[in-house]
């Protein structure tokens, strides 16, 4: 499914026409000749291997001594979203939910995932990984189409949390998107901190509040109520 889901009735009208007024991230992307591609698990990753090298190592220099490789194993069972210009992939995002016992063992303990089986069902928690944007298509219209695409992923397999983790200098980029911290930033080997960050699909005050370019996309405000109460009294997120 990938066509927009009308406006929800309910939603101020001013705030309405803004949206309206704005456009589609589709549009905007279509018309820098720019495509969105979303690539099955166990398919061919294309050009993306060569966007995440091109980022996380001859760019930012990550990693240092450990592995400079850019697949693994849960490349198999995740879905990779790609912005593509031409054959060249500018802009990606992979995406798991939690049900596979190899998403738990490697990202569990660093989201503490177990709060969550205690009331959830894992296939209703996903993690976002392997972000990376090309040096000259980092704008609001190419980030903000993975964006979308990676919620209507989400809202497709009926995800009602989605996590990530990101270094301190991405925390305004996906808090424009409606991401907050839910717990305290993660301190890895080498002193680097990684940011523990949380979506609620369908909380649309939250995303009105913040503005986010994905405000348009909710579907059920009702069905993020629950979820909502739950994660503020689990981790003591405001509301």
């Amino acid at each position: 499914m990938q066509q927009d889901t009308p406006f929800n009735p309910r939603m101020e009208p001013r705030l309405r026409d803004a949206l309206a007024a704005a456009g589609s991230a589709d549009q905007a992307t279509a018309g820098m000749g720019l495509r969105m591609r979303r690539i099955a698990p166990g398919d061919p990753l294309g050009d993306v291997p060569r966007l995440r090298r091109e980022v996380y190592f001859h760019e930012q220099g990550q990693f240092g001594d450990r592995s400079k490789r850019v697949t693994d194993g849960l490349d198999v069972c995740g879905t990779t979203l790609a912005v593509e210009k031409g054959a060249q992939a500018v802009a990606t995002l992979r995406l798991h939910d939690f049900s596979p016992l190899a998403v738990q063992v490697e990202y569990g303990s660093l989201f503490q995932i177990d709060a969550f089986a205690r009331t959830w069902p894992l296939a209703q928690v996903a993690v976002g990984t392997r972000f990376a944007v090309q040096a000259d298509q980092r704008s609001e219209p190419v980030v903000d189409r993975l964006m979308e695409e990676a919620y209507r992923w989400a809202q497709e397999s009926r995800i009602q949390f989605c996590l990530l983790a990101c270094e301190p200098f991405l925390h305004g980029v996906f808090e424009h998107y409606g991401f907050r911290e839910y717990l305290p930033p993660a301190i890895l080997p080498g002193g680097v901190d990684l940011l523990r960050m949380v979506l609620v699909l369908d909380d649309e005050p939250h995303l009105s509040e913040c503005g986010s370019p994905l405000l348009h996309l909710v579907r059920d405000p009702a069905r993020a109520m629950p979820a909502k109460a739950w994660l503020t009294r689990s981790f003591n997120v405001a509301g």
